[in-house]
């Protein structure tokens, strides 16, 4: 029997869409009697040690806990909680890939396939190691490009790290046994810019794995946004020009992050910012609220995709990109018509949102949500896809 692990730095209890996703993976990999393990850090995000066995955790060792998510067993190995800051951070992954070398040469003939989920995007050391060292298949899932994506955000200005860092990452690439990708753009890029064989990279879309809650009743002008407060998601620049509109749009903003201050000092009549909340009271306090920002920097095209795309579908949301009109996101929102993508180099927002006035419109949207909902976004048809790269 083909013995399966997942490795990802976030996996539940933390409260993290891309973890959750790779658990929920994991958990239909059970179903089908696949061995299947997971390893992950412990929760970054909602930190505190003490109450880790209240969520599930049990601790075997000094830095080692495990707990089970839907019959899958995790193996969390100990992290400290998230910094924002990137030095520190950088020391959290590196620490991370410490434990998981060590984890991995102990335990190498427990499994035969590893798949390994990208961020951090220093995950590539893992793949190239599980590859040519423990000489396993591997299998590298990329939901952000590196260092293309900090390139672009100014987050990575040294010309010697950029060409360090893309050479090791082309090496992971073109030495691992089978790529996924979460755009048919970003496959596109790879074999044109970084030259990766098309035969080995597979296209499979995110998802979100909960129940599809109803569309609201009533088209009001309302705007949610939920997720990360940082750099990428360029939600400041939305908000300037959301503030200088005559529209009688509001938004209320769900999140955390670097720029989380930041965006509070935006507070207004048409604005509202509330700390991060668990999805069952997001969707709760949101269900009135038709449509859904997602925010992304126009410096980002294919390098990365928003996975809370997935949820906002999930919960009937009507999408407002605010991207670059060449980014995946953009054309995932128009190719399905899930809603408008508004360029952040476009000054007018007013006759943007016009579009929503349009009640037949608004009606084709939701049936469209509901088709991508059934047909491709969703764990079942996502699992299968994995499934097959074993």
């Amino acid at each position: 029997m083909n013995r399966i692990l997942f490795h990802s730095l976030t996996i539940p209890p933390d409260q993290v869409s891309t973890g959750k996703l790779v658990a929920d993976i994991a958990s239909k990999f059970k179903e089908h009697d696949i061995d299947i393990q997971i390893l992950a850090s412990t929760p970054q995000y909602r930190f505190d040690s003490k109450k880790f066995t209240e969520e599930g955790l049990n601790k075997i060792s000094k830095n080692i806990y495990t707990s089970i998510y839907k019959n899958v067993t995790i193996t969390h190995l100990s992290a400290s909680k998230r910094s924002f800051s990137r030095a520190k951070r950088f020391s959290q992954w590196i620490n991370y890939h410490i434990r998981s070398i060590i984890f991995l040469i102990k335990n190498r003939k427990n499994f035969d396939t590893i798949f390994i989920f990208s961020y951090p995007p220093t995950m590539n050391l893992i793949a190239i190691f599980t590859k040519k060292i423990l000489r396993k298949k591997t299998i590298y899932s990329i939901w952000e490009l590196y260092p293309e994506i900090a390139q672009k955000l100014n987050e990575l200005n040294s010309n010697l790290l950029l060409k360090s860092f893309k050479t090791v990452d082309n090496f992971c690439l073109k030495t691992i046994d089978e790529i996924v990708v979460n755009s048919n753009e970003l496959k596109q890029y790879l074999i044109k810019n970084r030259g990766i064989n098309d035969n080995k990279i597979s296209v499979i879309y995110h998802f979100a794995n909960e129940s599809e809650s109803p569309p609201s009743e009533i088209i009001k002008n309302e705007i949610m946004y939920a997720g990360n407060l940082g750099t990428p998601q360029n939600l400041e620049s939305f908000l300037n020009l959301f503030s200088e509109s005559s529209n009688k749009y509001q938004i209320t903003i769900f999140g955390g992050g670097s720029q989380y201050e930041k965006i509070s000092g935006f507070e207004s009549e048409k604005i509202n910012v509330n700390p991060f909340v668990s999805r069952d009271l997001l969707v709760e306090l949101t269900k009135d609220i038709p449509f859904a920002l997602v925010s992304l920097s126009p410096n980002i095209t294919v390098e990365g995709f928003p996975g809370k795309t997935f949820d906002y579908l999930k919960m009937n949301k009507i999408l407002i990109g605010y991207s670059n009109p060449e980014s995946s996101l953009a054309n995932f929102i128009e190719k399905y018509n899930l809603g408008i993508n508004i360029s952040p180099n476009d000054v007018e927002l007013d006759s943007k949102l016009k579009i929503f006035d349009d009640k037949k419109n608004i009606e084709q949207i939701y049936k469209n949500i509901t088709k991508i909902n059934n047909e491709f976004a969703n764990v079942d048809a996502v699992a299968n896809q994995y499934i097959n790269l074993i």
